[in-house]
């Protein structure tokens, strides 16, 4: 899919699709990722939706944020992309870091949010569940984006998909080994470090949500996709057969029948 990029006075890459009337869904994509991993999900959303994907920090068509980064920083920059659209309230889904970002960002400016997906995601992690991911951030550190890349993408899909769909982990790949070093790096240690900054902030939360991953992720379990439902006081919560991280790209026509029904109120 190809789309223009428009750019907020921040610097922070986006475009928007669908009727101008319709409600707003915002799409928050992955650490190292942008906002085109929604492209199979946009055309599903824009009869029902005015649909907002947008580049996080470091990320795509958005510069580096300079200086120390925080989970507060990418929150903060949706609500100021929110204003300068003059978006009041909007449907938020979060996948992986965008799921993160999701929960500081409902946890800030509850009144924004209508309904709220979090999607591949983590909440609350334990020392188990954060060895895998602080290792892989040192060896970002000290040797770049390219020493983790292909590993990621074994994580993301099984190998069955890859086999079979071979230019979509390359292009994949190339998406990854384009980030700006910095960046991807400042955001991989959101990512990791932002338990300390959420903590049990899903326990404030009372608009509608829901919890999807796939069964077969290894990062976002659903071990962790439970934990999130639990602390929630309005949730659904689907667990993906056969899937792994990627669901979006790697399942769309299932992913995309979740999010409707749930995003699109009866």
């Amino acid at each position: 899919m190809v789309t223009n990029t428009t750019y907020a006075p921040d610097g922070t890459g986006y475009d928007l699709s669908g009727p101008a009337q319709a409600p707003v869904v915002v799409l928050a994509h992955g650490v190292g990722l942008d906002r085109h991993m929604w492209d199979l999900q946009v055309e599903a959303l824009t009869p029902t939706h005015r649909v907002l994907r947008y580049d996080m920090w470091g990320h795509g068509a958005s510069p580096v944020r300079p200086g120390a980064v925080s989970i507060y920083d990418f929150s903060s920059q949706l609500r100021v992309l929110l204003e300068h659209l003059a978006f009041d309230r909007v449907a938020l889904v979060g996948f992986s870091m965008g799921g993160v970002m999701a929960q500081r960002f409902v946890a800030d400016y509850p009144d924004t949010v209508t309904r709220l997906v979090l999607m591949s995601t983590v909440y609350r992690r334990d020392e188990e569940e954060l060895r895998g991911v602080r290792k892989r951030l040192q060896m970002t550190i000290e040797q770049g984006v390219a020493a983790t890349a292909d590993a990621a993408i074994e994580r993301w899909f099984p190998v069955d998909y890859g086999a079979a769909h071979p230019e979509v982990l390359d292009a994949i790949r190339r998406r990854l080994l384009s980030n700006d070093p910095q960046g991807y790096a400042d955001a991989y240690r959101v990512f990791v470090n932002a338990d300390d900054d959420i903590g049990d902030a899903l326990r404030s939360v009372t608009c509608p949500a829901l919890v999807i991953t796939g069964a077969d992720d290894v990062g976002s379990t659903p071990v962790i996709a439970q934990r999130m439902a639990a602390d929630l006081a309005d949730a659904q919560i689907v667990i993906l057969e056969g899937l792994r991280h990627m669901a979006p790209v790697e399942d769309p026509a299932r992913v995309n029948a979740v999010l409707l029904e749930f995003l699109v109120e009866r």
